[in-house]
């Protein structure tokens, strides 16, 4: 690829709904980021009310000194650090009081020597709220391209303005992204986040209509592998896929939004790093087993196993556990066959697969050289730990019916599994995929017209562990009511 098509900004934006990083968590992953090779950070949390609902309010000396420790470490890390402020929810377009008050506030990450700043203007409504700003702008879209060229006029030469618009996602054009495109000045970024809001994937052919609209390359907010809102209960570990090889054609960079697992996040993050040094040479596989290798020092095959269990994302829907969920459809294949040997073979390896599982999370515990690594995979720990244990009760029942015979030694199995099922852990933390979730797959955020795109949104019933038991469960019910082979 021509030097002139790299990606500029590489990077994360901590941009998700939920608890804030630490100063610990931010610094250590400006660290990460350096390591690997990207130049960007953006503080920019929903949750972090001076950054949003209370934008007017200065940030304390305390929090300021921590900003600039930010600053600092970014700069011998190789990382720019930057900052949002996002005033959509309130600001008086038209008010020069409102608008001085914003440039103050940008005005001090300026002064700490932050040369990235970000104007979020996401997730609010697409209409005008203020009288004034009705009478002064013929839509929002004029009061947006006013705000940030006022802004961009204000900042040092050297300094990155980015602002991510209110339609942000999806392919379509629009009166409010023409007016972008027509009016800002050609030096500012504005963010997209692909074809929907979380984008499964993001081809070319999409990045080039949203950028021949704005007239510029995009700089791409990217939500992965973030698991706020309603994928909350899912633990995203799986690699950065889905993106096309020459997409620097169109994309001036890439900022991905984590989870609020920083630690964990590391996964994701950095196969994106590679995937962003060398978009035609990256192969996910290889690079994600490299990636749950270093971050699972200490305990590589166990964090390998572990992580496998939590790669169903948006990227990967159907993503549950490769090697197990490939065992499990040798096993489904045989079992109402007549090869009885070839069903005991692979019940067998089945059993092999899920005892090394049963063993991961004590594993993990024990030795993996990152302690908050652990803490933050804690409640993953124990859903791994059930769901595989549930996994394993289906095997025995499974080994029982497999010889085809009946009787009470097959009715006791069945419910020794049930039984089983009673004891373990349950909570809304999930593993080997959801039994539910939903991902905003919007593709237009108009107040009026808002909408889900083809991508899927609701999975039910995709945990691999649950599909396992109700096969043992009909099975069993079926030899015990004289219907075998009628499952």
């Amino acid at each position: 690829m021509p030097k002139e098509l790299d990606f500029a900004h590489r990077g994360v934006v901590e941009g998700y709904y939920g608890p804030p990083y630490t100063q610990a968590e931010r610094l250590w992953c400006i660290d990460r980021l350096g390591e690997w090779g990207m130049n960007v950070y953006v503080v920019a949390p929903k949750d972090d009310p001076l950054g949003r609902d209370e934008w007017r309010t200065p940030y304390d000396p305390d929090a300021m000194n921590d900003f600039r420790e930010l600053v600092a470490r970014g700069v011998e890390a190789g990382v720019r650090v930057g900052f949002a402020i996002s005033p959509g929810l309130s600001i008086e377009y038209a008010s020069g009081s409102d608008v001085a008050t914003l440039m103050q506030k940008l005005d001090a990450f300026v002064q700490i020597g932050a040369r990235f700043l970000c104007l979020a203007l996401d997730d609010v409504s697409s209409r005008l709220a203020h009288a004034a700003d009705r009478t002064r702008y013929a839509s929002l879209a004029e009061a947006h391209v006013d705000l940030a060229t006022r802004v961009h006029a204000q900042l040092p030469p050297d300094a990155t303005l980015w602002i991510v618009p209110t339609d942000y996602a999806g392919t379509d054009t629009s009166a409010y992204l023409q007016t972008l495109g027509a009016g800002l000045p050609a030096k500012i970024e504005v963010g997209w986040t692909g074809r929907s809001v979380v984008s499964p994937e993001i081809r070319c052919e999409e990045a080039a209509r949203r950028a021949a609209v704005l007239g510029r390359r995009l700089l791409v907010w990217d939500n992965v592998p973030v698991h706020d809102g309603p994928m909350r209960t899912s633990l995203h570990l799986g690699p950065y896929a889905g993106r096309d090889p020459d997409l620097a054609e169109h994309v001036s960079g890439l900022l991905l939004n984590p989870m609020e697992l920083a630690h964990a996040s590391a996964v994701t993050l950095r196969t994106a790093a590679e995937y962003m040094r060398d978009p035609h040479g990256y192969q996910p596989e290889a690079a994600w087993r490299r990636a749950v290798y270093a971050v699972g020092a200490g305990a590589g095959e166990a964090f390998e196993l572990f992580a496998s269990a939590h790669r169903f994302s948006a990227m990967a829907p159907a993503d549950r556990d490769p090697e197990l969920e490939s065992a499990f459809e040798a096993v489904r294949a045989d079992f109402d066959g007549q090869d009885t040997e070839a069903t005991i073979r692979a019940l067998d390896h089945m059993r092999l697969l899920v005892d090394r599982r049963l063993r991961a999370a004590d594993t993990l515990r024990a030795a993996l050289v990152d302690p908050a690594l652990v803490e933050e995979i804690e409640p993953w720990l124990l859903s791994h730990a059930a769901e595989t244990a549930a996994m394993a009760g289906a095997i025995e029942l499974l080994e029982r019916l497999a010889t085809r015979e009946a009787g009470l030694a097959t009715a006791l199995a069945f419910f020794r599994m049930e039984g089983r099922m009673t004891r373990l852990h349950a909570d809304r933390h999930t593993s080997y995929g959801p039994r539910r979730a939903v991902h905003p797959q919007l593709v237009s955020l108009d107040d009026d017209e808002a909408r889900f795109g083809d991508d899927p949104v609701l999975f039910l019933d995709r945990c691999l562990a649950e599909e396992i038991l109700r096969f043992a469960e009909e099975r069993a019910l079926a030899r015990l009511s004289g219907r075998y082979g009628s499952a």
